[in-house]
């Protein structure tokens, strides 16, 4: 949750080592606007086929972007796919990727299990606007030290 007079991107700070890059959710009001703008923030390769299979293959690999762990940050989430079924399949494709991230592969081109989080960030009073946001609910609060910010859990929505 952000609060009144907030910005996003100042309450979040990656480690050491992570790559830590900001999807504007104002361009990611339709499917075509989000692939193209996940493009830019992640560089994806010129290969990427502008597509939901497509933008599940490059968050699942992202060798173009080595990091110890990925953290995409989605300002003005509110935004992001107003349509519920696009907005489900992103989830799903997000999941896909998290999960994929987070056991690792074996075999060729073998990787360690790596932190893969994304963050939609949203205002308490954008937040009733969508129905179901489908993910846990944190509230940042910027803190003193270094690194990711202290976070409160809060219920799910």
């Amino acid at each position: 949750m952000v609060k009144t007079g907030q910005r996003a991107e100042s309450l979040v700070h990656a480690p050491n080592g992570y790559a830590l890059r900001t999807i504007k959710g104002a361009k990611c009001q339709t499917t075509d606007g989000l692939l193209t703008e996940f493009a830019r923030a992640l560089d994806f390769p010129d290969y990427f086929g502008h597509n939901w299979d497509a933008l599940e293959e490059c968050l699942a690999d992202l060798e173009w972007l080595p990091a110890k762990g990925y953290i995409l940050l989605i300002t003005n989430a509110v935004q992001v796919l107003p349509d519920e079924e696009e907005y489900e399949t992103f989830l799903e494709i997000l999941r896909d990727a998290g999960e994929a991230w987070g056991i690792g592969q074996a075999g060729m081109g073998a990787r360690r299990a790596t932190p893969f989080h994304v963050l939609f960030a949203v205002s308490e009073r954008e937040k009733a606007k969508r129905a179901h946001w489908r993910m846990t609910e944190i509230n940042a609060e910027p803190t003193r030290e270094a690194g990711l910010r202290r976070r409160t859990p809060s219920k799910r929505t």
